[in-house]
């Protein structure tokens, strides 16, 4: 018997050490080759911190971002977790020796300063970059985030709710007849345009709109007023975080010309990240906004709520 006790000790003994030796390998958004153990016990999140309720992994979480800390998303659904995990800078500017006192496992940022990503790295911090440039590079990045915090469940679900409303946006755009709307999409200053590369070009696309501006190979530039005069554009969105409003186009005599601001179809989107569980209401928002005759039976609060149901509590489907 103490032989069999033994014997079942040391195949106890193996599987631990096989699991903690598991790892997880991942090509990043600079191609880097990162190997991320699983599960990742110790993580700083600097980017797609708006996915923390859907993981809820808060034990593993040992710093966010300070912009996670000013999410209305993350204040509002879990307010008292979110203010328990200390801030230790942002993706642009990282505060290196406070996520080093950390001692993370993985450190997940974005691809806004690269120095600051070797940097780190030199200092023996384990760093994933990510920049979803389209919904499917987002969904790339969701499962990830599943594997290596082994949550694939809730991230299927998350992606199932997702996909959900994204194919009621589809559905609703392929039923539409007549000819698309011209919309262009504008970030932090009132010429700079989301281009043919991005996600925001995949919400203009997915609504039914034509972006004039897709034509360039990029996510955004800046545009001269008098080209976006000539696009002329129906519909104007607004980055959220932007530092003007739609009342600032709407009143500026420049841009008197443009049918958008004729027609006063000029929207500032909420303050949400793009990089979020909550893209597919966007998308929403966009849509009803856009065309709206074509949205009239959908409440966006109650599909809002529905929604938040199904991706973090998982016991019901999104009902529009």
């Amino acid at each position: 018997m103490k032989l069999l006790l033994q014997a079942i000790t040391a195949l106890l003994l193996a599987a631990a050490v096989s699991v903690q030796a598991a790892a997880v390998s991942g090509t990043d958004k600079l191609d880097r080759q990162v190997e991320i153990p699983v599960p990742v016990q110790r993580a700083v999140f600097l980017q797609m911190y708006e996915f923390l309720p859907v993981l809820d992994v808060w034990d593993k979480v040992a710093g966010v971002s300070d912009w996670a800390h000013r999410s209305d998303f993350l204040q509002t659904i879990c307010p008292d977790k979110i203010a328990a995990v200390p801030a230790v800078g942002r993706g642009a500017e990282p505060n290196v020796e406070a996520i080093l006192k950390l001692q993370p496992d993985l450190v997940l940022t974005w691809t806004v300063r690269p120095k600051s990503i070797r940097f780190m790295a030199e200092h023996g911090l384990r760093i994933f970059s990510v920049y979803p440039e389209s919904i499917p590079e987002l969904y790339e990045v969701m499962g990830l985030l599943g594997r290596v915090f082994q949550r694939e469940d809730r991230m299927a679900t998350a992606r199932a709710g997702m996909e959900a409303l994204f194919a009621l946006v589809k559905e609703r755009s392929a039923q539409r007849t007549g000819r698309k709307k011209r919309i262009i999409y504008l970030n932090g200053q009132m010429n700079s345009v989301s281009c043919g590369l991005g996600i925001n070009n995949d919400l203009i696309q997915m609504i039914g709109g034509s972006n004039p501006a897709d034509s360039i190979s990029q996510t955004s530039t800046l545009i001269p007023l008098e080209q976006i005069v000539v696009w002329n554009p129906e519909v104007i969105f607004i980055w959220g975080s932007a530092g003007y409003t739609a009342e600032d186009i709407l009143n500026n005599p420049q841009w008197r010309h443009i049918d958008a601001v004729r027609s006063r179809q000029v929207y500032k989107l909420p303050r949400w990240s793009t990089w979020s569980p909550r893209l597919p209401l966007v998308a929403l928002i966009m849509a009803k906004q856009a065309y709206p005759d074509a949205y009239q039976d959908i409440d966006l609060s109650k599909t809002e709520a529905a929604f938040y149901q199904q991706i973090l509590t998982q016991q019901a489907e999104v009902r529009p």
